[in-house]
């Protein structure tokens, strides 16, 4: 069958619904500038470091076509059984090869990896410098290595207003619990670069980009499924357990309609191993 001759999608599969919903809203932002940067061609290696549930593994897999490789790791292996389920239904098998594991103890052959690309990923690992120097040993001389990651301004505002609830219950060391909890999480763009090039890879562009989430009410906010995922615990764990309701309920006065429009700023760094 050519390709042209593909049948439609069955819009009645039980299995063609479940998989619409390719990635999360949070990831697609990040994803866009990500897909712009990387340099297409076929028959390359790839290397998704947090490959997640999928993105953007998968997305490359069929951008590419038939004769590239990728690989995808990650410690979340629930996630991984999503990817299969995709890698099946979208006809992706022999092309992705998944690895359950973190990128620093990731064994395939050094230098022998095209391209790398990381959503969002990098700077969540627990040693980033480790981190990098394992996909430089990885990348073959002249690689690309395209990812994203947000910056220390992210949801400012949240922040200020849950600084001051601290200070209004007495939590005398509550700013610096915030700044750690940041400084861990983001790192500004310049320290990216900095630490990308130590590693040994060539920065070409370092763009700054961003996007906004808005909600209604602080109420709506700590219901949202995805801040119940990713970022409600690391809040309560800012907070002292016997300061946790004075905090928490004096944050939605203190979180005002300009405040609950949460600015996400992030970088897209491109990079080529040396």
């Amino acid at each position: 069958m050519e390709p042209w001759e593909a049948p439609p999608a069955d819009l009645t599969d039980p299995a063609t619904v479940a998989l619409y919903d390719e990635l999360p809203i949070w990831s697609a932002p990040f994803g866009l500038p990500l897909l712009d940067a990387v340099e297409l061609r076929p028959g390359l290696t790839v290397l998704d470091v947090g490959c997640g549930t999928g993105f953007p593994l998968l997305e490359l897999a069929e951008r590419l076509g038939p004769g590239a490789r990728l690989h995808g790791v990650d410690p979340w292996a629930p996630a991984m059984e999503r990817i299969r389920a995709k890698v099946r239904a979208w006809g992706l098998e022999g092309t992705v090869t998944l690895h359950v594991t973190t990128v620093e103890s990731l064994q395939l052959q050094p230098a022998s990896i095209d391209l790398i690309v990381s959503n969002n990923g990098l700077n969540n690992v627990a040693d980033l410098p480790r981190a990098l120097a394992s996909c430089a040993r990885l990348a073959r001389p002249g690689a690309q290595l395209v990812f994203t990651a947000n910056l220390p301004g992210t949801m400012a505002g949240f922040y200020d207003a849950l600084g001051r609830a601290l200070d209004g219950a007495g939590v005398v060391d509550g700013q610096r619990r915030i700044t750690e909890h940041i400084r861990a999480r983001r790192r500004p763009a310049e320290e990216l670069v900095a630490l990308t090039r130590a590693a040994g890879f060539d920065v070409e562009d370092e763009r700054i980009h961003g996007f906004r989430w808005s909600f209604a009410s602080a109420e709506a906010l700590f219901r949202h499924h995805f801040i119940r995922l990713a970022f409600l615990e690391p809040w309560r764990a800012l907070v002292p357990e016997e300061a946790r309701p004075a905090v928490f309920r004096a944050l939605p006065a203190l979180l005002d309609r300009d405040t609950l429009r949460m600015e996400i700023p992030f970088t897209c760094i491109s990079a080529h191993r040396r």
